[in-house]
């Protein structure tokens, strides 16, 4: 069964989100796919999202929000405020290096240990052996090759 979100709207908004549907829905697509890189998409064939990968969305996403040049411009970072003679000093944003390395990291540890539908860690990358014991390589895109 392929899920067509992994974190509904609804739920986003319940977990406290505040984005509009327009930037929901972009920065949903930018973590889904992070996570399916990382997940060799094991999630897109379980029968219903865990809330683990819920709340790792979540957590991804405000990461993912908060990086690069067009999050500078919409929302900078104050660094520094003086109110006496009224000044501001931003910041930089999260860097495109820096947010990749801090979402991998989120999805590292928020699904470490989570098992898909037939007991497979969600971040596990090795060999599976299928029935018939043969062994089979898959790589990222999920295409197998026989060993």
């Amino acid at each position: 069964m392929a899920h067509a979100k992994y974190l509904e709207y609804e739920k986003y908004k319940e977990y406290g989100g505040t984005l509009p549907v327009a930037d929901f829905t972009m920065l949903e697509f930018k973590a889904r796919k992070r996570i399916d890189y990382l997940t060799d998409s094991r999630i897109q064939n379980m029968e219903s999202i865990p809330e683990a990968v819920e709340l790792c969305m979540f957590s991804i996403m405000s990461v993912i929000g908060k990086a690069g040049v067009e999050a500078q411009i919409t929302t900078p970072t104050v660094t520094s405020f003086s109110t006496d003679g009224y000044s501001e000093s931003y910041g930089k944003a999260l860097g495109a290096e820096d947010a990749n390395k801090a979402v991998d990291d989120l999805i590292k540890s928020g699904l470490y240990g989570e098992l898909d539908d037939e007991g497979t860690p969600l971040l596990y990358r090795g060999v599976k052996r299928p029935e018939g014991g043969v062994l089979y390589n898959e790589n990222v895109r999920g295409n197998h090759y026989r060993i």
